[in-house]
């Protein structure tokens, strides 16, 4: 028979078929320009199908085969080495059995873990202790708070109200401006998932992002000691605490702010399965418009936000900071610039000049009363994926700054 029916015969392809007469597993001569097969080559076939289906390999295959060729099946030579190669192929799959069987108890051990109860979780809420540090975000008065549901001195659902008419409320423990509550958008599209941005950002790229934020938290342990209140501001919101939390130390309040509920709930809801820190404040509004009294924080992380915020507002975010902390308060920022002498430099927008611009940024800092302690300059990378428009193909250097404020003025 020809290739076309001897393949369909034993159910396969034209290419295995190919395939093991290349290897010489099958040994059929051409006849006339084209492969005839027998009753032979069939049980050949047959006998290497047989062979894969035990676990043994093609070249194991074509070992036994040449042993079956050169000695004769009826051999006790033969039947001795063939029985050898059977009981070691059983031994294998008895160890690799007894791997996989502790392999699955582990996985299943994992698989329960990570399946938690969440009537057994520890709900975050707003803390009963911070309600001193919660004021109107536009009159900076203290605000009431109507219907609250409290568990665990937390307050979880409630209304909150100021006399010069501000409204808010919380829902599931995160406090929510309802005017402030929209989706987060890069380049004008939704957020990429963590997955996503890994998928297009570059290895490089990775560890140049987790250099700034390592280098941020070495600030933060040389220059604070037990810092009350930290706030974080964070365009992806709580990045920079699963990278921190090990750190955070356990009387520490920490403020994660973000206008898209959604965000904010994941990021919640991740700490209440994993963690078990349970002093953090939820604040679904705008970063100039934090419920929060002056002269509050003891320590503002900066991960990125300055750059995001100039971008979309004509105001300067240390100035905001500056108001909220207190004398001598701890800033530690990241911000991204390029070089001004190079053409990347030079071939931005005058508003991008003005947010890629070291010098600018610093300027910023000190005018909004941050005498600086240390900085550290790192880069440059180039990166080229769709999530960093403003980056692609360009030398992008980073400066992790570490401030403290100066005086005790207020500044608005």
């Amino acid at each position: 028979m020809r290739i076309g029916e001897f393949a369909q015969k034993h159910n396969t392809t034209h290419d295995t078929i190919r395939h093991y007469l290349d290897m010489g597993l099958l040994i059929t001569e051409k006849k006339g320009g084209h492969y005839r097969f027998d009753e032979s080559d069939s049980w050949d076939l047959e006998n290497i199908i047989e062979l894969k289906a035990m676990g043994f390999s093609l070249s194991e295959i074509q070992e036994l085969l040449c042993y079956h060729r050169l000695a004769g099946d009826m051999t006790i030579e033969y039947r001795k080495y063939y029985l050898s190669l059977l009981e070691d192929k059983k031994k294998d799959f008895e160890e690799k059995i007894e791997k996989y069987k502790t392999m699955g108890t582990f996985i299943s051990d994992k698989i329960m873990k990570l399946q938690l109860d969440e009537d057994k979780l520890s709900k975050l809420g707003l803390p009963l202790s911070s309600i001193e540090i919660i004021k109107c975000p536009y009159c900076g008065s203290i605000m009431e708070i109507f219907n609250g549901i409290i568990e665990k001195s937390m307050i979880m659902a409630g209304k909150i109200k100021c006399k010069c008419g501000f409204i808010a409320s919380i829902e599931n423990g995160i406090y929510v401006d309802e005017k402030a509550v929209k989706e987060k958008k890069l380049n004008s599209k939704t957020m990429p998932t963590k997955k996503e941005f890994l998928n297009a950002a570059s290895p490089k790229f990775i560890n140049f992002y987790y250099n700034g934020m390592a280098k941020s938290i070495d600030y933060i342990l040389r220059y604070t000691k037990e810092p009350k209140y930290i706030l974080e501001l964070d365009h992806c919101v709580g990045s920079f605490l699963m990278q921190y939390i090990k750190n955070l130390p356990k009387d520490s309040t920490y403020i994660l702010v973000c206008y898209d509920k959604d965000r904010l709930t994941n990021i919640k809801t991740n700490i209440e399965f994993h963690y078990s820190h349970s002093n953090f404040i939820f604040l679904c509004c705008d970063v100039d418009r934090l419920p929060i009294g002056n002269s509050s924080v003891d320590l503002i992380i900066d991960h990125g936000m300055t750059k995001i915020y100039a971008e979309t507002e004509d105001k300067s975010l240390p100035i905001i900071c500056s108001s909220l902390m207190k004398e001598n308060g701890i800033l530690v920022g990241t911000y991204h610039y390029f070089d001004k002498k190079s053409k990347d430099f030079e071939s931005l927008l005058p508003k991008k000049k003005e947010v890629y611009n070291r010098e600018k940024n610093l300027e910023r800092l000190e005018d909004a009363s941050f005498e600086k302690l240390e900085i550290t300059d790192i880069g440059p990378i180039i990166e080229n994926n769709p999530f960093n428009l403003d980056i692609r193909n360009r030398e992008l250097y980073m400066t992790v700054y570490a401030g403290r404020k100066k005086g005790n003025e207020t500044l608005g």
